[in-house]
């Protein structure tokens, strides 16, 4: 008999563990939306936040040396809050110095490149457009301040080295410190 309640006992207390362990209430999870509040980007017609910006001085021999890249996140709200595949819009400029504070596309030699990855498009994943018109008007700043960059371009996609499409106006402004 003393065996029987023993096990009762124990059978009980291995119940009641379970149960406690098992009732644990967690947070809601909140998926997290990324925005920088650094600046944002003008796209077929709206205005987006971009969720990253970075202004890196890529030569550590030429101070004045730059390389941008920003990106927004192209998904409306219910997207994000539905996980949809990443759908951004990037954009990736340098200059091997800065000598100027305006920047124009049919002018200067500035290596860019703006692209839509579009994680949900099995088909064209990634688009690729090129500047064939506009400007880009950049405020440096020494290290530990902060730089602006503002841009105002026309952008056209590019298949296999040729423009294809209508042009698309492009424009944006964004700020970020220089480390």
């Amino acid at each position: 008999m003393n065996n029987q309640r023993a096990f009762y006992t124990l059978g009980m207390v291995f119940l009641m563990g379970a149960v406690i362990v098992g009732c644990y209430k967690s947070d809601d999870f909140i998926n997290p939306v990324y925005n920088c509040n650094c600046g944002t980007v003008n796209y077929l017609g709206s205005e987006i936040p971009l969720k990253m910006a970075e202004i890196v001085v890529p030569d550590s021999t030429e101070v004045l040396s730059r390389s941008y890249h920003i990106v927004a996140d192209l998904r409306t709200a219910e997207e994000v809050n539905a996980h949809a595949a990443a759908h951004d819009l990037t954009f990736h400029f340098s200059f091997p110095i800065l000598d100027d504070v305006v920047y124009y596309v049919q002018q200067d030699d500035i290596q860019h490149l703006v692209q839509i990855i579009n994680h949900g498009d099995e088909t064209e994943p990634i688009r690729n457009y090129q500047a064939t018109d506009g400007n880009i008007v950049i405020n440096p700043g020494a290290a530990g301040e902060e730089e602006t960059v503002e841009f105002n371009l026309t952008i056209r996609q590019e298949v296999d080295g040729d423009l294809v499409g209508l042009p698309i106006a492009f424009s944006g402004s964004f700020a970020d410190t220089i480390e």
